[in-house]
């Protein structure tokens, strides 16, 4: 059992509820703030398995409200990729050196933050080549780092959808991927019993960030959402580099 008390678990508390709260209101972005603070405090197998632990918490309470603006063929789509990536990246997180994918995983996400801000979009609906691409990229990072948000928030930000169904995509998705993770983490003995019990006393933190998330996301414009999201990608790129 965590000692509710000590300095690393108040820092984890609060940064859990500020992590909360972004992915309530933009269906992303909460393994971007806890990843690389988690890492630094437990580890980072500790600290992924944590973070992916917590994503899962956030996220069932906002289902409800998103499943009717669900394309679920899509969703089923990226979801084969990401299922069959998630343990490529697993893999690779016991045997790679840490500072080349830093530098590749930023690079891949500035690049999509420039192609994004220059207002390309696809036009129509995506091909089903790009639409496993984009999944099997992010099981892969999912695996790899637990942020599996990079792709498929370019994916959806990309095309023509509202910033609700884009909430609504992301949302519902990365409970299926999150899933598929702690199983393989489970299977390779990355999620023990205290790191559960640390995620349980954590969980009612991101849960209350994520419902305040989910009341203030209707007071946002289109345009104000976008530009978060575009933010946030920026926050991974730079965090990949610094941390």
């Amino acid at each position: 059992m965590p000692d509710l008390l000590t300095f690393p678990f108040l820092i984890s508390a609060v940064v859990a509820c500020i992590a909360g709260m972004v992915r309530g209101f933009a269906g992303f972005g909460a393994a971007m703030l806890m990843t690389p603070v988690f890492s630094a405090l437990y580890g980072p197998a500790t600290g992924i398995a944590l973070c992916l632990l917590l994503e899962i918490a956030v996220a069932l309470p906002l289902l409800p409200a998103v499943v009717r603006l669900v394309d679920w063929p899509r969703i089923g789509l990226l979801m084969v990729a990401a299922t069959i990536f998630v343990p490529a990246g697993n893999f690779v997180l016991t045997l790679a050196e840490p500072e080349p994918m830093r530098w590749a995983i930023s690079a891949i996400v500035l690049t999509a933050v420039a192609l994004l801000a220059s207002g390309w979009r696809f036009r129509g609906q995506p091909r089903t080549a790009t639409t496993l691409a984009a999944g099997a990229t992010s099981g892969f990072l999912n695996g790899l780092s637990g942020m599996a948000g990079p792709p498929i928030a370019f994916y959806y930000l990309a095309g023509e959808n509202t910033a609700a169904h884009v909430r609504a995509n992301l949302t519902t998705y990365f409970v299926f991927v999150d899933l598929v993770a702690i199983a393989m983490f489970a299977a390779r003995g990355l999620i023990g019993w205290d790191t559960g019990v640390h995620g349980l006393f954590l969980a009612p933190a991101v849960m209350l960030g994520g419902l305040l998330g989910e009341r203030l996301f209707p007071l946002a414009s289109e345009r104000f959402y976008r530009r978060l999201a575009l933010g946030l990608l920026v926050g991974v790129a730079i965090g990949s580099l610094i941390l």
